[in-house]
């Protein structure tokens, strides 16, 4: 009779217990839980219900705690079975994804929900920047779910494509093929436009995402704080992209109105603050100085990617040099060094630069040699350009012209950027290599790649005119007719041609002049009372300003004349009220207090003093109040000085 009676009880616990959850009264559902495990203290339904409370209310080591003492009063072959999933869930709410991955690529290891398990694992995945593997993991899901998640599992999927975009621009997926149902998938596809450095694009995106955030928590029913909180992500981004696109006024003005809000999220902060440090560079130290401590906070650290706590610490390193901390330099690089032991160049260009900051070009140059030492029997990586580039710069402030020349040739190889190819053919003309020069220009100017590139225009003209000063007209004639291709003829181009095609064709030279405008195109084009009334021949001090013609103007139309634009102190206060007594002298205003004359203390006798009559103070004479402008001192008489 007495177990009814507990069944009974239990039963009905458990009805209460479901409505407390529906209402998500946690704290109220764990008193239910334990007068439940009160009367049955191994039941493995309320054991389950306690933990799902405990990581509701977010005390995931109690959980921890609790399931670990579960699985050990379990027999061996079911040991660390029980409750897996709630176990890896609170390993991962507590930062250790590693370990909570490990558990959940156990071989051995059987659940009831197994889908939860996959979803819980690309989330550590995701966390861990394994996004390759993230992102199979969220296209089966995908593929093999039928609930009420879909739309979140897409919102996690175009995130993990934003990663893949920005580790990988060469990666591709048709990003409208997924709808813009809720604002994150329309943040998320920005991001990904902006990893493909698509800045307006991605701008145009952003403003989309806003609206339609701030529509979805209206409807919600939110207040104006918690939307501004939601929007402030969306901005920060917004201002990144103008940063990038160096609109540095603006992106620093959006910056400074998201810290005003004095937000919660510790990542965020902690981006803001270094993105507002690199557009100070080394000026504004001082704000620079608290936004770098308010960015290095431990509370952002878990938050952050790789890549952007390696931008903070290598930002750090770089203020530290600018503020000549360098006892403090060395302690960060070396905790730079162990943090990323990947990123060997910026350790080396770190250091470089600490001694390029001291004027000490020879030790920069012997710590930048020292990388290239070491790996002098390797092609220079992308990733190393930077490195190598500083070194050019260092070796042409010192006229070492044949060793940079080396290096910018083996960048060509694996880089070949128009401006790394730029640099070297000004250095081989500075250095009459003009086999090497020749070189040059056939292997990466007349690419097929270049064959379609506008910016290539201002290195061909060049090859072109070397071509014409060494006596090869027909190599000139082949740059200038590929300037054509791009460009479209102009008379000046004309001209070029025939100048080139005169020294070995002049047929073609001169079916080409009937491509030149006419002289009286020319002198049609040519305003002559201009040319006469300018007195060019006196030089640039006798030129007279030409009188500016009057406009015709509308009958009864007003003009408006522009006034100039004031210009107002630096630490103007339009709000302050100003001093009435600031045209006044100091000694004559209502503040001012005289100080005591103390040069006759200790004069006199220093007998006793008598007692002295009463003196009364003779009335002043009343005197009008004059202007500030009169109320000046009388200007003082030159002395003569005699001759000598």
């Amino acid at each position: 009779m007495p177990s009814n009676t507990n069944e009974s009880n239990i039963s009905g616990l458990f009805s209460e217990l479901k409505k407390l959850e529906n209402n998500g009264e946690y704290e109220q559902s764990m008193k239910i839980v334990s007068k439940i495990l009160h009367i049955k203290p191994d039941h493995r339904k309320a054991l389950h219900c306690k933990i799902v409370c405990l990581i509701q209310l977010n005390r995931f080591e109690e959980a921890l705690k609790l399931i670990d003492e579960l699985n050990q009063k379990n027999d061996e072959q079911s040991r660390g079975h029980h409750f897996k999933l709630e176990k890896c869930y609170c390993k991962y709410r507590l930062n250790n994804i590693e370990d909570a991955l490990r558990d959940l690529n156990e071989p051995n290891y059987k659940s009831d929900d197994e889908f939860g398990l996959n979803e819980l694992k690309a989330q550590a995945l995701y966390r861990l920047e394994n996004f390759n593997d993230c992102f199979s993991n969220y296209v089966d899901l995908i593929k093999n779910s039928h609930d009420f998640y879909e739309e979140e599992r897409y919102v996690n999927l175009t995130a993990v494509i934003a990663g893949l975009k920005s580790l990988d621009k060469n990666f591709q997926y048709e990003m409208e093929s997924i709808s813009d149902s809720t604002y994150e998938v329309i943040y998320n596809k920005a991001c990904t436009l902006i990893a493909s450095e698509h800045y307006s694009e991605a701008i145009k995106k952003l403003s989309e995402a806003e609206v339609a955030c701030r529509k979805f928590f209206e409807e919600d029913g939110c207040q104006e704080e918690e939307i501004e909180a939601e929007l402030a992500i969306i901005r920060a981004q917004n201002a990144y992209c103008q940063q990038k696109l160096d609109k540095n006024e603006m992106a620093l003005r959006n910056y400074n109105q998201i810290l005003k809000q004095k937000l919660s999220d510790p990542a965020l902060i902690s981006v803001v603050c270094n993105n507002i440090v690199a557009i100070h560079k080394d000026k504004n130290l001082f704000d620079s100085k608290k936004k770098i401590k308010m960015a290095l906070n431990e509370a952002s650290e878990t938050k952050l990617s790789v890549k952007q706590k390696r931008n903070l610490f290598y930002n750090y390193c770089l203020f530290l040099i600018s503020t000549n901390q360098f006892d403090q330099f060395h302690k960060y690089l070396e905790s730079f060094r162990t943090k990323f032991p990947d990123e060997v160049c910026d350790t080396y260009l770190i250091e470089a630069y600490r001694f390029y900051k001291e004027k000490n070009l020879s030790g920069a140059y012997e710590i930048l040699k020292r990388f290239t030492e070491i790996n002098e029997n390797s092609q220079p990586q992308s990733s190393e350009i930077e490195v190598y580039l500083f070194l050019v710069q260092l070796l042409l402030q010192q006229s070492k012209y044949e060793e940079c020349a080396e290096i910018l040739k083996n960048l060509c190889n694996v880089s070949p950027r128009l401006a790394i190819i730029s640099l070297l053919f000004q250095i081989y003309e500075k250095t009459s290599n003009h086999s090497a020069l020749e070189k040059l220009i056939d292997n990466f100017l007349m690419r097929k790649e270049n064959q379609s590139n506008p910016s290539v225009i201002p290195l061909l003209n060049e090859a072109a005119r070397f071509y014409q000063n060494h006596d090869k007209p027909k190599l000139a004639v082949q740059c200038l007719e590929k300037i054509v291709r791009l460009k479209g003829k102009t008379p000046k181009l004309i001209s070029l041609l025939i100048n080139s095609y005169s020294l070995f064709d002049p047929a073609k030279a001169k079916s080409l002049q009937a491509e030149l405008p006419s002289i009286e195109q020319i002198l049609n084009s040519v305003d002559i009372d201009q040319l006469e009334n300018k007195n060019w021949s006196l030089g640039i001090k006798y030129v007279k300003k030409s009188k500016d013609t009057p406009k015709t103007t509308t009958v009864g139309k007003k003009i408006v004349k522009r006034k100039r634009k004031k210009i107002l102190p630096k630490n103007y206060n339009p709000d302050a009220i100003p001093d009435p007594e600031r045209w006044l002298p100091k000694y004559e205003r209502s503040n001012y207090r005289k100080k005591k004359d103390k040069k006759a203390i200790g004069k006199g006798t220093q007998g006793a003093v008598g007692e002295v009559p009463e003196i009364k103070a003779s009335p002043k004479q009343i005197v009008a109040p004059v202007g500030p402008r009169q109320q000046r001192p009388t200007q003082k008489k030159k002395k003569k000085t005699g001759r000598k």
